[in-house]
């Protein structure tokens, strides 16, 4: 899988929500970061703003493998031709006579990924740790775009997915030298993240009959969707001194066949406050139960 690691993109980011990153330290203790930057969904279906995750593509024109450099693709449904043998005429290209296909009539099928990772930071001091926690909250507007095609020139029968997501987790870069401390959960929480896929047999059934085709001609299209958009952690046990809260996300594309797939990420709260730990009385019990 491809990595690409956002940092300097991250950075001119992370360099404005530093500005609220001053230790806070009152009853009720209180911090926050906040990013400016705002993902925008225009009204062609693109998105605009914020801070994004690619888009990548696969399934662009191609005549042979070697014109389809990113992620595992392959050079599918090419003419092939010969020198004066005419095949290309209707496409209006001409032959490759080296390769043995008309320019440009293949279309790039396959799979490609790619991972961005940001992150924002807020600290805040505590002078009891007794009975206190901290409540950890990022909220962020997420921008997903997934884009999926099928062609007569894929193998058949066609079909091509689309996968992006955004994953958040909370972090303690920076805690007292003896604190015990953790966040809870201790994992990476889903905020959105879709998949669809879509498949058919049409074009065989085009080249025959329907009825011909075992199954019958088919449509299919598949999406599936999670999202959360805002999540508090829980950071204990506590004690006395400062501490660095860091909310890092990870963005995740993936894509199969003909597609295109981005994320972005913005705006975005990350909000900290501490607060005391009241044990329940037997009638209010903290217990969640499924």
């Amino acid at each position: 899988m491809k990595r690409i690691f956002g940092f300097l993109t991250v950075a001119a980011f992370s360099g404005m929500l530093f500005a609220a990153n001053a230790f806070a330290q009152a009853s009720g203790n209180f911090n926050y970061t906040s990013g400016p930057t705002a993902c925008v969904l225009q009204s062609n279906g693109s998105i605009t703003g914020g801070i994004p995750c690619g888009p990548i593509s696969t399934g662009g024109a191609c005549t042979t493998n070697a014109n389809c450099t990113f992620g595992s693709q392959t050079c599918q449904g090419a003419i092939p031709c010969s020198l004066f043998g005419g095949q290309c005429a209707a496409s209006g290209t001409v032959c490759d006579v080296i390769n043995g296909f008309c320019e440009g009539t293949g279309i790039c099928a396959g799979t490609a990924s790619a991972n961005c990772i940001g992150h924002t930071d807020v600290a805040i001091k505590t002078n009891s740790g007794n009975g206190n926690v901290f409540v950890v909250t990022p909220s962020a507007v997420i921008g997903l775009l997934t884009d999926v095609t099928v062609s007569s020139k894929q193998l058949q029968p066609a079909t091509s997915s689309a996968f992006a997501g955004v994953d958040f987790r909370v972090t303690i870069p920076s805690k007292p030298a003896s604190a015990t401390t953790v966040p809870t959960p201790d994992f990476p929480v889903t905020y959105d993240s879709r998949f669809i896929q879509i498949s058919t047999n049409l074009f065989q059934g085009l080249s025959a009959t329907c009825t011909a085709s075992a199954g019958g001609c088919f449509i299919t299209f598949n999406e599936s969707t999670v999202s959360a958009h805002s999540f508090d952690w829980i950071i204990a046990p506590l004690i006395s001194g400062d501490y660095a809260v860091e909310a890092e996300w990870t963005a995740s594309l993936a894509n199969s066949g003909i597609a295109t797939s981005m994320t972005c990420v913005g705006p975005l709260n990350f909000t900290i406050q501490q607060n005391k730990v009241f044990s329940p009385t037997l009638e209010s019990s903290s217990d969640v139960t499924f």
